[in-house]
């Protein structure tokens, strides 16, 4: 960054009383020091704690109404599906857009949908077809929320502080997945799966609250000239010619394929190898969350690292082996151990990926950069656990699981010997 470039963003952040970092903090997390963040990350964990309450009590729910590992995986793809069809074209329209106002829309729409879908599953009309829909309706409104999150925090911390607001931003994430399914299975258990619905409605206040208190410091110059679809056509042959970049999204699309469908198949697994019920699943995806949250809290505390490629590779080998090590364990205890090294390993490799992308996307394209990306991992995930609950409906859960790591190990060393890794560590 020049040094006129950084003058500027003090400046603008003693303007709107962001502070800057001092002392140890400015080493382990930077962004932490803008009060922007600090307000965002509050209102996040409380808003992300229900979401965490919502993704295990979709899951308990269709598995009970259908004792079927398939149908679960058809909800996970149903609820991501939207990210492959509209995020891209989102991300257009979400650069020429007020990213604050669209946050508010966003929050308050799926706090709305989310409540109807609790009221359904407590009086006893949530259907198949209708939790689906709503599901869906879901994943529409975060395939524009997400991106337009991704992007909004260099608003928020400014480019010098963007690849420690990316981690942090992770962690909070999995902070929530540490308890939120923990929540959720004693929630279920002591009353119905209706209220992890409601409960994630209401947390939605937390998170509007913060982004309300927002004061964007940062103002990334924007090309709005250009006619949408050309722009997204722009957006799509950047993302896919940058030398480094477009391994970032294969690496994304092979770990939504082979490695995110583990969460899809864990209600089945609970239920069927542990015999552990919706108190096992909690404590089973808890486990998992517990080291994504380690995974990001490491990343953010090695974001001045001038070459993070090798936390990538590194990160697809734990998660992988992880993976592995749990399809062949039937002990419970051993079992967390097991997500927890997994959990460590995928979020180590995403937040890395996450904040190389967002560095290296210029400012009038980060946010189709971003929604591209994200269309690749977030979407393809429906693929993937669609795929991994019709294999596990011929196989077992466990099969599936531990063939999907081997796959991954190979392709992360075909990539190494490649030399993709090394030419990813070169400068930009």
């Amino acid at each position: 960054m020049a040094k006129d470039d950084i003058l500027e963003d003090l400046e603008l952040s003693s303007r709107t009383g962001a502070a800057r970092p001092i002392g140890r903090l400015e080493g382990l997390f930077p962004a932490l020091s803008h009060r922007n963040f600090q307000l965002y990350t509050i209102g996040q964990v409380i808003s992300l704690v229900g979401f965490w309450l919502q993704q295990v009590g979709v899951g308990y729910l269709i598995f009970h109404m259908t004792h079927s590992e398939f149908w679960v995986g058809v909800a996970a793809a149903v609820s991501g599906l939207p990210f492959l069809l509209f995020t891209m074209f989102a991300g257009v329209f979400i650069e020429r857009m007020d990213k604050k106002r669209l946050l508010f829309m966003t929050q308050i729409s799926e706090a709305t949908t989310c409540i109807i879908l609790g009221v359904l599953a407590l009086t006893n009309h949530a259907t198949l077809p209708v939790v689906l829909f709503l599901v869906f309706v879901i994943g529409v409104i975060e395939a524009v929320d997400l991106p337009t999150r991704f992007t909004f925090l260099i608003e928020m911390v400014g480019k010098e502080d963007l690849s420690s607001a990316v981690p942090i931003n992770n962690s909070l994430f999995n902070t929530a997945r540490f308890v939120g399914p923990a929540a959720a299975g004693i929630l279920i258990a002591a009353t119905s799966v209706g209220w992890t619905f409601i409960l994630n409605g209401i947390s939605f206040l937390a998170g509007i609250w913060a982004i309300y208190q927002v004061k964007p410091i940062y103002s990334p110059h924007l090309d709005t000239d250009t006619h949408p679809f050309e722009s997204l056509k722009i957006g799509i042959k950047y993302s896919f010619t940058h030398p480094k970049i477009m391994y970032f999204i294969l690496l994304g699309f092979c770990s939504a394929i082979f490695i995110w469908p583990f969460q899809a198949l864990m209600p089945a697994i609970a239920d069927k190898v542990f015999s552990s019920g919706a108190h096992g699943l909690g404590s089973l995806l808890s486990a998992a969350g517990a080291g994504s949250l380690t995974g990001a809290i490491f990343t953010s505390v090695n974001s001045k690292k001038k070459n993070k490629i090798p936390y990538i590779l590194f990160g697809i080998l734990i998660s992988s082996l992880g993976l592995l090590a749990f399809s062949i364990n039937r002990n419970f205890l051993l079992a967390h151990v097991f997500l927890y090294v997994s959990g460590f390993g995928i979020l180590t490799m995403i937040s890395t990926m996450n904040a190389l992308v967002q560095v290296y996307a210029p400012d009038s394209m980060r946010a189709r950069i971003n929604a591209v990306y994200l269309a690749m991992l977030v979407g393809m995930m429906p693929l993937g656990s669609l795929l991994a609950g019709f294999f596990a409906q011929h196989t077992s859960s466990m099969f599936v699981l531990g063939t999907y790591s081997i796959i991954m190990i190979a392709i992360a060393a075909a990539l190494y010997f490649k030399g993709v890794f090394a030419n990813l560590a070169t400068n930009p």
